[in-house]
């Protein structure tokens, strides 16, 4: 019996499983982006307290910033594809439990069940 809840609920761990590692993998982008975030603004910082040029300074800020565009850009690209593979993932886990299920007498299988626990 246990063997039997087990394999019925092999569906649904599997699709936790999934579900965690996409999210640890969007956590860990998340926050390698927000730490270089904050290194690279305090690196700005220093350079541009040593830029006595006012346009100079503009230029240096104009750069800093198209390479946060970049990377933010770079990081979204990241997590766009993280969340279309975990997608792809549980689709084709939906698929196999479907097919699965419609291989066997889904019904018969829990009435049998609901008899063993009511004989309990």
């Amino acid at each position: 019996m246990y063997d039997q809840m087990k394999s019925s609920m092999k569906p649904m761990m599997d699709m936790a499983e999934i579900n965690k590692k996409t999210a640890e993998k969007l956590i860990t982008l998340q926050s390698q982006y927000v730490s270089e975030f904050v290194n690279s603004s305090l690196s700005q910082m220093k350079s541009l307290s040593e830029i006595k040029d006012p346009k100079a300074a503009i230029e240096a800020q104009i750069s800093y910033m198209k390479e946060i565009e970049a990377k933010a850009s770079d990081v979204a690209q990241q997590e766009i594809s993280a969340l279309s593979e975990a997608k792809a993932q549980l689709s084709l886990l939906m698929e196999k439990t479907l097919e699965e299920m419609g291989e066997s007498d889904y019904l018969a299988e829990v009435q049998k069940m609901m008899q063993t626990y009511k004989k309990q």
